[in-house]
């Protein structure tokens, strides 16, 4: 800037001491009047962007003229306006997520952790933390807050209504379809076995003594007829098992409804939503009491593995990728927009904490070589303007004459 800045000085000081020095000649001789006028022009302009750029930092002169020291004058004005600036329309929610939106934030933290050193980094912070909080469970408490809590909060859920609904409506939508199949698929083959064969005689064995017992004549017509039946009663279960598999069935009509009016019975049935909570709260207590157990008895560096495992698991599943980065982006976005007003705290206590003359000098050098160019062409298009000038006027006078 000070070479610029003197560029500036030596112009104006030049085109001031051409209008002194062409001044005495300025009435004998056209030429000299020329230099002398032109010089002239080029001094004016030159000192008003002097003056103009000097009064944006300083008072030129140590004038206190109106309009001079803009900057220390309207400081205050200037840091607030720049901090809405920076807060409302350049660093909002929108242009933050706009200029991240092409960037996968899963893929950016896997590239981070890819690096053993970051991890072990990440782990030696989390390390002290993760052994303060399993050294600082209690088992006979937690125990019992989670007997007290987990029905409350599981009867909240209302488990059974939720579940009677997804019955019903999966047996209205038909979506057993598949599970009745099955199991007719596999009743047919439990049908065929020789172990069931063998059972199915020796039932109908027992039936005929019993049927015989008491009657000679019953022996005479029907003693050994028993084994014949076991095929026919095979085939009857057969033909069933084809209409338990048949959507169409009036079996299957029948026992859909029949399942539909019991699940209805359990909707209000309030023995059986105490019995499901309790099993469900019995459940999920000894869950997490085992799992608090297994915490308690393992080396907090079990917690390391974890993270490893599930960072290895992110890397090979591009679909968990794409969801991680969605929460990550969501979550950024609520926190610009809850740190909205915070952004242009941040920036205005910022710029208030610089000094002042410090921040103006700063600007200053910022764009002083700038403003000295102005100084410039300030200076040559006042000469320029000066000389078209003259050379109308004088134009114009000889024209008169």
């Amino acid at each position: 800037m000070a070479t610029v800045k003197t560029q500036a000085h030596c112009l104006l000081a030049g085109a001031a001491a051409a209008a002194v020095c062409a001044w005495p000649w300025a009435q004998s001789s056209l030429a000299a009047d020329f230099v002398h006028h032109t010089a002239l022009a080029a001094t004016i302009g030159g000192l008003a962007d002097w003056w103009g750029v000097t009064a944006l930092f300083k008072r030129p002169m140590g004038i206190n003229a109106p309009g001079t020291d803009v900057l220390r004058n309207n400081y205050e004005r200037l840091t607030t306006g720049l901090a809405d600036f920076v807060s409302n329309d350049l660093l909002t929610a929108e242009n933050v997520m706009q200029a991240v939106a092409d960037e996968n934030f899963a893929k950016l933290l896997l590239a981070h952790f890819a690096q053993q050193q970051n991890v072990e980094r990440l782990w030696q912070t989390v390390r002290p933390l993760a052994e303060h909080a399993l050294q600082s469970l209690n088992t006979s408490q937690a125990e019992q807050l989670l007997l007290q809590e987990l029905p409350k909060y599981i009867a909240s859920l209302r488990i059974p209504e939720i579940l009677v609904d997804a019955l019903q409506k999966a047996v209205a939508n038909g979506s057993f379809n598949g599970l009745w199949q099955l199991l007719a698929q596999d009743a047919k083959q439990i049908l065929h076995k020789a172990e069931f064969t063998a059972l199915l005689e020796g039932l109908a064995q027992m039936a005929e003594e019993e049927y015989n017992k008491d009657s000679l004549l019953r022996n005479l017509f029907v003693s050994g007829q028993a084994a014949k039946l076991v095929p026919l009663f095979v085939q009857e279960l057969e033909k069933t098992l084809d209409a338990l598999a048949d959507p169409a069935s009036e079996l299957r009509r029948q026992l859909d409804n029949w399942l539909l009016a019991r699940m209805e019975d359990y909707r209000h049935d309030i023995a059986f939503a105490d019995w499901l909570n309790g099993k469900l709260s019995q459940m999920a207590t000894a869950k997490a009491l085992a799992f608090k157990e297994l915490l308690q008895t393992q080396d907090v560096d079990i917690l390391l593995q974890l993270l490893q495992n599930r960072l290895q698991l992110l890397a090979n599943s591009e679909v968990e990728q794409g969801k991680l980065d969605h929460a990550l982006k969501e979550l950024l976005l609520q926190v610009l927009t809850m740190q909205h007003d915070t952004v242009y705290d941040l920036v205005l206590q910022k710029l208030q904490s610089y000094d002042k003359n410090d921040l103006i000098a700063k600007m200053e050098l910022r764009v002083g070589d700038d403003l000295q160019n102005i100084r410039k062409s300030g200076t040559c298009i006042g000469g320029l303007l000066g000389a078209v000038l003259f050379v109308i006027a004088t134009l114009a006078e000889r024209l008169v004459s």
